[in-house]
């Protein structure tokens, strides 16, 4: 039997818990702080990050893993895995991507297959793609299976989002769309989605209420639905409204709820939320 390992990278969002009970290999971000730079979750927590980053701090800078570390990682898997699927943050949303796949290509020929994926999503839609795969290497699958399960749950996994303020996604570079229509969002909460891992508008909502119920409405309009991610930033009383909102067509105890880590968050800022939805695979 083949031996297979998932890694993915510090934005996927996964709980300490469930890489440790999965063996999935996560590479770290690094937030950068007054010239000094510390791995988030190992040098230093997620909420001293998040306590940096929204009151006041402006030299907090969240630093992608290096082609470096990739190549030391992949270096370390050889001889020890016959396949590693390496998933990662959309490339659209920044360069982690093209960093493991330029550690990847410092390597010498080996038997060791590994597989840089763009995942096209972000935080634990990401995570949920690593996790699906880990789990599918437990059950015993092989890595044609795995393979296959990543591209298809990659298919049918979506993701909608709102901002409180457009300030942090247009210093951050991620947007496509024109300045006038960036300018004509400032004033609203708009909705807007992953496709094809690129950030577009998705609705016009005006207020926080309206665009809480256009995440619900998001979920509402798939036929099916096999898991939900509730995502939020700093405003944990507004996934209860959202829960609410759900559970008469999605049951809450089954709706998975998410901080966004500081990678995220840092481009998206504070009062941002998002939803999730894998609907499931087609019917044969």
């Amino acid at each position: 039997m083949a031996l297979m390992k998932v890694v993915t990278d510090g934005a996927s969002d996964i709980p300490f818990d469930v890489t440790r009970e999965l063996d999935i290999e996560v590479v770290p971000l690094s937030a950068r702080i007054d010239d000094r730079l510390y791995r988030i979750g190992i040098d230093i927590s997620e909420d001293q990050v998040y306590d940096l980053l929204f009151n006041g701090h402006d030299r907090v800078e969240i630093v992608k893993p290096t082609a470096t570390t990739f190549e030391q990682l992949y270096r370390s898997l050889l001889g020890r895995y016959d396949y590693v699927f390496s998933i990662h943050l959309s490339h659209r949303l920044g360069t982690i991507l093209s960093e493991a796949q330029a550690g990847r290509s410092r390597l010498p020929a080996s038997n060791t297959r590994i597989e840089i994926i763009d995942s096209k999503l972000v935080g634990m839609g990401l995570g949920s793609i690593a996790i699906a795969a880990a789990r599918a290497i437990r059950d015993g699958h092989t890595p044609a299976e795995v393979s296959e399960l990543i591209g298809q749950t990659i298919r049918h996994t979506h993701t909608a989002f709102f901002v409180d303020t457009m300030e942090y996604l247009e210093q951050s570079g991620l947007l496509t769309f024109s300045s006038s229509l960036i300018g004509s969002m400032q004033r609203i909460k708009p909705l807007m989605i992953l496709d094809e891992g690129e950030i577009v508008p998705y609705e016009r909502t005006r207020t926080r209420a309206k665009a809480i119920e256009g995440l619900f409405t998001f979920v509402e309009d798939f036929p099916h639905v096999e898991d939900v991610i509730i995502h939020y930033a700093t405003t944990p009383e507004d996934v209860e409204k959202l829960l609410e909102k759900l559970d008469p067509i999605f049951p809450r105890d089954r709706v998975q709820v998410s901080r966004m880590g500081p990678a995220i968050a840092s481009r998206l800022g504070p009062g941002a939320m998002a939803v999730t939805v894998f609907e499931g695979f087609d019917e044969e």
